[in-house]
């Protein structure tokens, strides 16, 4: 027996030494430090460039069209409308005619327009060198080509010089050379004829 108890306490403290160990052991497993993570490699990234400046905007630059050769110009087509109503005295329908022509000498930098009545309105509604509206081709004081007074009888045209038309109009009974004619510049001899309606 004696020899039992050495060795049963040698056991113990075989056993006692290995719990002691274990104990040990785990407490050092459980405080140990963590292994530090590898670093995070960063991947490559292709730099972003900062957005450039829109560029401006492209602005075609403006061309102006042509000018309408047949266009009418406000004015001219506000004095023939003054003409064609007849608000005014038959004397003043001539003196419009006569602005009409005058018009035509200060464009072509030139005299009276030429030839007879059919001819002047010609050139007056685009029939020119230029092709400039100067009376309005649609209104209704051109019948057969021909400018006609407010009794729808053909103006009269005579050149007294180059830079002045007699105008005649044959007045209300439409028979040129009478008493009732209406006349911007007349002639020297006047025809001897057309003293003029009394105004309105």
């Amino acid at each position: 027996m004696s020899g039992a108890r050495p060795a049963r306490f040698h056991l113990w403290v075989a056993v006692a030494a290995g719990a002691v160990v274990a104990v040990f052991v785990s407490t050092w497993l459980a405080l140990a430090p963590e292994e530090p993570a590898p670093p995070v490699v960063a991947k490559k990234t292709k730099p972003i460039r900062p957005p450039a400046d829109p560029l401006p905007p492209v602005i075609a630059p403006r061309v102006s069209a042509p000018p309408d050769p047949m266009s009418i110009d406000p004015e001219i087509q506000k004095m023939a409308d003054d003409l064609s109503a007849k608000v005014h005295s038959p004397a003043r329908d001539l003196e419009l005619v006569d602005e009409f022509l005058d018009l035509y000498r200060r464009v072509f930098q030139q005299g009276n327009p030429i030839g007879l009545n059919e001819d002047i309105t010609a050139v007056l509604t685009g029939r020119n060198a230029r092709n400039g509206i100067l009376f309005p081709p649609a209104s209704p004081l051109i019948v057969k080509g021909q400018l006609v007074d407010r009794w729808g009888t053909p103006y009269w045209f005579h050149p007294n010089s180059s830079y002045q038309m007699e105008i005649r109009s044959a007045g209300p009974d439409k028979n040129l050379f009478t008493q009732d004619d209406v006349v911007k510049n007349p002639g020297p001899d006047n025809m001897g004829i057309g003293v003029g309606i009394s105004q309105p």
